[in-house]
């Protein structure tokens, strides 16, 4: 790696090398005993409801980005042979330069997750991740941060740091300090959410032989002989490529955007994978097959193939198949003659020929008749086609993609589709993911839909619930993204102007979300979903043992478990009592929300007013 010279004066380098300035004028001393103020923003318990755990996937999330479990002795292992085959120095400033890298994204994240939140709270809540993620324990000794003069001064000490458990029980202690790691983290979250370089060094460490490490941070052209320092950061050269390449960075896909201005949203592996192979098909005449789930977006890959391809100046033309009667469609695809069947007044071009020069889009291509099916394997071997009730071909020059979402080789395997067709068609097959193998791109569509939907509907919100976060992050999606575009127009609508879009407004499947996501409690238990609202200063009630929870264990609820357990014989509270009391707390737990309450309940809206009146 190339490394840059660095000099006290003209370090204009740091300057511009976040552009995250906050711009609040903002001043705030504090000392050890306070820590970060009873009133920081996020609180601890705000943090802690940011961890969602999907077993059911293999994933866990905090603060919306994918985290990963590893074992402090795992993680040691990886440290030793970094160090073994590479040296410490170098060990030291890829360890430093990942650290960053970790910093950056949770500071990116926590501004996004709290955009009211100012520089102080925002800041504060950096050390409390890093205590949640398992790396240390953090002691405030001094903070002073005022963003308006540039002013930024902060003293930790650090205890129980994981890096250095792994550094002494692999090297005993010396004379260097070891929490590399960790001293990037530090640096990366507050450069990114400040806007300027900022760098930590460790002034004590426990591999030195401290009882605890003494961290303090500055911006760098506040420091003497810094050089070392920034060749262990090497900002410049980190930001310019990856750290993991040499020279060369990993692009995404770049596809222009469709006329009807309906991006492509997503950053996760799998949709990465399908867009890369949508622009190397673009450009060329090849046939293209769209597999996928319902609702994962076909017409829309197939809309951005076509708007990136040499034809987009040419008609587009669509066609589900599966809208169309089996008598009719035909007729739709290849145009009937005069006199053909009894109406046909007058020829009419089907859409091979409406599609002549362009593309022709055939969604659910596996609902094709046989003999429709034939047809169009002439049209795309011949290039030519023969109008219902014609005699004369008629020569095409179209581009075919067809979308399927079902298995086109078992439905050939079953004697329902083709061979010859599928072969013709599965040129250049590429396979679209369905949402629940997408998971990171979830936020980004959240936030994409929430800023399409209030323009459409002139609503100004702001933004998500954690808890709506996690549970989507969660949630399966039968639907796919059409689901999650469904739900959040449908929470768009709902909520109030200046509300927070939570779970409550998303009506009928309110109440399952509520159920799926795994989180934390701000005590560290883990706790299943149905988490009260953010109002009542609660979060979930873990779930006790036999499967039952606090409210489940209050007298009313105990008589109707054990009479239908069997342990009792009577039902000793009246029937309409339990219900009130079910009632009450499906209210609770909605926020107030009436119809989500009555959503839990599986009653209507109007039943669940009658029995709160009658209360």
């Amino acid at each position: 790696m190339t490394r840059t010279t660095h000099t006290k004066t003209g370090r204009s380098a740091g300057e511009d090398f976040l552009k995250q300035m906050l711009g609040r004028q903002k001043r705030l001393i504090v000392d050890r005993a306070s820590q970060f103020g009873s009133s920081g923003f996020p609180t601890a318990e705000q943090l802690a409801e940011t961890v969602a755990f999907a077993p059911q996937d293999g994933s866990v999330w905090l603060c919306g980005q994918r985290m990963m479990l590893l074992q402090g002795s795992a993680f040691g292992a990886i440290r030793r042979e970094l160090i073994e085959a590479l040296g410490f120095d170098k060990a030291r400033g890829l360890l430093t330069r990942i650290g960053w890298q970790a910093g950056a994204r949770d500071a990116a994240q926590v501004s996004e997750q709290w955009p009211e939140g100012d520089d102080t709270s925002l800041y504060s809540a950096g050390p409390r991740l890093h205590m949640l993620e398992g790396m240390v324990n953090v002691e405030v000794v001094r903070f002073e941060i005022d963003s308006g003069i540039g002013h930024f001064y902060s003293e930790f000490l650090w205890h129980n740091s994981l890096e250095d458990d792994e550094h002494i029980a692999a090297y005993g202690l010396g004379g260097e300090p070891a929490c590399w790691m960790e001293i990037g983290y530090a640096s990366g979250y507050a450069s990114s959410l400040l806007g300027r370089l900022v760098v930590f060094r460790e002034q004590e460490c426990r591999s030195m032989g401290h009882p605890a490490c003494r961290i303090v941070g500055k911006p760098a052209d506040q420091w003497d002989d810094i050089d070392a320092d920034l060749a262990y950061l090497d900002p410049s050269d980190f930001l310019s490529r990856s750290t993991y390449a040499s020279g060369t960075e990993t692009t995404i896909a770049e596809l222009e955007e469709p006329a009807d201005g309906k991006p492509l949203v997503g950053i996760s592996a799998a949709f990465v994978v399908a867009t890369q192979l949508l622009q190397r098909v673009a450009p060329t005449q090849a046939t293209v097959l769209l597999t996928g789930e319902s609702g994962v977006g076909k017409e829309l890959f197939a809309r951005s193939l076509y708007q990136s391809s040499s034809r987009q100046h040419k008609p587009l033309v669509a066609l589900n198949c599966a809208t169309l009667p089996e008598n009719l469609v035909e007729a739709e695809l290849f145009g009937v003659e005069r006199g053909a069947f009894t109406g046909a007044e007058r020829s009419r071009p089907g859409r091979f020929e409406r599609a002549h020069g362009g593309t022709l889009f055939l969604d659910e291509i596996a609902t094709l008749s046989f003999s429709a099916q034939s047809k169009i394997l002439r049209a795309l071997q011949e290039g030519e086609i023969e109008r219902v009730g014609g005699t004369a071909p008629i020569r095409v020059d179209v581009r075919v993609i067809a979308a399927t979402n079902l298995d086109l080789r078992r439905e050939v395997e079953a004697g329902r589709f083709r061979e010859d067709l599928f072969y013709r068609l599965n040129v250049f097959p590429i396979h679209l993911p369905p949402l629940r193998e997408r998971r990171e791109d979830i936020p980004l569509l959240m936030s994409y839909f929430l800023r399409h939907f209030s323009q459409r509907h002139g609503r100004r919100l702001a933004g998500f619930s954690t808890r709506l976060v996690n549970a989507l992050l969660t949630y399966r999606f039968p639907g796919n993204i059409r689901e999650l575009q469904n739900l959040i127009e449908r929470g768009v609508i709902s909520a109030g102007d200046g509300e927070v879009i939570d779970i409550v407004h998303l009506a009928e499947i309110g109440a399952p979300l509520m159920a799926m996501a795994i989180g934390l409690t701000p005590e560290g238990r883990l706790s299943a979903g149905e988490r009260r609202d953010e109002g009542a200063g609660k979060a979930g009630s873990p779930i006790e043992e036999g499967g039952t929870t606090d409210a489940l264990r209050e007298p009313v609820l105990e008589g109707l478990q054990a009479f239908v357990s069997g342990s009792q014989r009577v039902l000793n509270t009246p029937l309409a009592e339990i219900e009130l009391h079910l009632v009450r707390l499906a209210m609770e737990r909605s926020g107030g929300n009436i119809t989500a309450a009555a959503q839990m309940l599986g009653m209507s809206r109007a039943q669940v007013s009658y029995r709160l009146k009658g209360s």
